[in-house]
């Protein structure tokens, strides 16, 4: 009897010992691991409009014009070019190029033209550019209207190679006006929407 209670105590004893092995063991096995790494973007997104330029007046009877790009300390200072045009008599014509250029190295992809007008005092928003007797707006860019232009791509920046798109504005008085416009003030608001292509 007393051999099957040393066997007992020895069986007891051995699962104890192989209890406290398999806790040492799941507490070696437990600790916390860390694994650190780095990843890293090189490629970069930049379209911006870098120069506007005034063409020759038409039918220039005392039109005065400015073009300038507008340079604030901000992004802004990218994405807004301004023109002033003070027109005499009707005919009157304008033109100014703006040029777009992709100095990032991602592709972009012309995804959305919007042209609206609005009066002095920022009223009367309207899709419409052209009108009876009044200040009209034409707009096309690398010579195709803003629609047939939707979906072109401007590559991106390789080596010294910039990709580049000329935006051109026409606005005139109508040659066929025979009394001064209603809204004498005509403001062109354009926005060149891009997307990664």
């Amino acid at each position: 009897m007393t051999d099957k209670k040393e066997k007992k105590n020895i069986l007891i004893g051995g699962l104890l010992v192989a209890i406290i092995a398999m806790a040492v063991g799941y507490a070696a096995l437990a600790q916390q691991l860390t694994i650190n790494g780095t990843a890293q973007v090189t490629s970069t997104w930049d379209v911006a409009m870098t120069s506007i330029s005034e063409g020759t007046a038409s039918n220039s009877t005392g039109i005065t014009s400015t073009a300038s790009n507008a340079t604030p300390a901000a992004i802004e200072g990218k994405t807004t070019a301004t023109f002033d045009v003070l027109f005499k008599t009707p005919g009157d014509t304008m033109e100014y190029d703006i040029v777009v250029s992709n100095l990032g190295s991602l592709d972009a992809k012309l995804n959305n033209v919007v042209a609206t007008t609005t009066d002095a005092d920022g009223n009367n928003s309207s899709t419409t550019l052209t009108e009876a007797n009044g200040i009209n707006y034409e707009i096309t860019i690398d010579g195709k209207s803003t629609t047939d232009a939707l979906n072109s791509v401007l590559n991106g920046k390789d080596g010294d190679t910039t990709d580049t798109a000329t935006v051109h504005v026409k606005v005139w008085w109508d040659a066929a006006a025979t009394t001064i416009p209603t809204n004498t003030v005509k403001k062109l608001n354009l926005t060149l929407e891009y997307v990664q292509a």
